[in-house]
């Protein structure tokens, strides 16, 4: 996951993502809690990180894809930061020393199963100091739940302008199983010319789970977390019901 063409569009289709900056509430959560030692799983090509580590906080990454870290180190480089990212799967990952916050941005969380998704969640319990901070963001996918996007039909998802007046463009296509709240995307990536010509082309498949906010308050208290609150829509102090995109508050204990 995260290869090849997939890895190097990623950030940009974040950039012209309408309303979709989780920056903001990033910095807020750090601030807020008096952030000493952070760690964010999935960190990718640090379009989070990076900018954290900018503005002076301690934050190391975990990540599971080559093409991404190496996305990650150039730009460190280029930007003169010094970056420290763990190559891995966040599983696997082993640390000595203890985090006062865990950052899971970009819905991570959703490309884990649910048995590994509460695994995770017991895992970074461990690793962090007690009255640490969680901080999460979850989508639910209702355009695919109400039927708004047919199943099963290529359809133009993103699309972003390259140099050269070449476009960068993502077709996806997509099933569900409602009763397991599971949603199987197919991606075709593609590079087109002014001509309409296709110059790259990358598919890649994911297989995310959706969760209702019941359901993630049972999991965190089952692996050490007790739920505080949640944003809605990447907006701070607002709380929908019936939002896509939920951020989600803990405390460990």
């Amino acid at each position: 996951m995260y290869h090849s063409l997939e890895a190097n569009l990623h950030d940009l289709f974040w950039r012209h993502e309408k309303d979709a900056n989780e920056l903001p509430l990033l910095k807020n959560f750090l601030s807020r809690h008096h952030c000493t030692k952070a760690l964010e799983i999935g960190c990718g090509s640090g379009r989070l990180m990076l900018e954290l580590l900018k503005e002076g906080y301690d934050i190391e990454g975990v990540e599971l894809s080559s093409d991404m870290v190496e996305l990650l180190k150039s730009e460190a480089k280029t930007r003169h930061l010094s970056a420290v990212v763990h190559h891995c799967a966040i599983e696997e990952f082993r640390s000595q020393q203890k985090y006062s916050h865990i950052v899971i941005p970009a819905f991570t969380l959703q490309l884990l199963s649910r048995e590994a998704a509460f695994e995770v969640l017991k895992k970074i319990r461990l690793l962090t100091h007690s009255n640490a901070k969680l901080y999460f963001t979850l989508f639910i996918p209702w355009a695919e739940i109400l039927d708004d996007i047919e199943i099963d039909v290529w359809h133009l998802d993103k699309e972003a302008p390259l140099e050269d007046q070449k476009l960068a463009r993502c077709y996806t296509m997509h099933s569900l199983n409602r009763v397991m709240q599971e949603l199987y995307r197919e991606h075709r990536y593609e590079i087109v010319t002014s001509e309409q010509k296709v110059e790259q082309t990358h598919h890649s498949s994911q297989q995310l789970q959706w969760y209702f906010l019941p359901e993630i308050m049972t999991m965190l208290k089952a692996s050490g977390w007790k739920f505080d609150y949640y944003d809605s829509d990447f907006e701070a102090g607002v709380q929908d019901p019936d939002a896509s995109v939920l951020t989600v508050y803990a405390t460990a204990f």
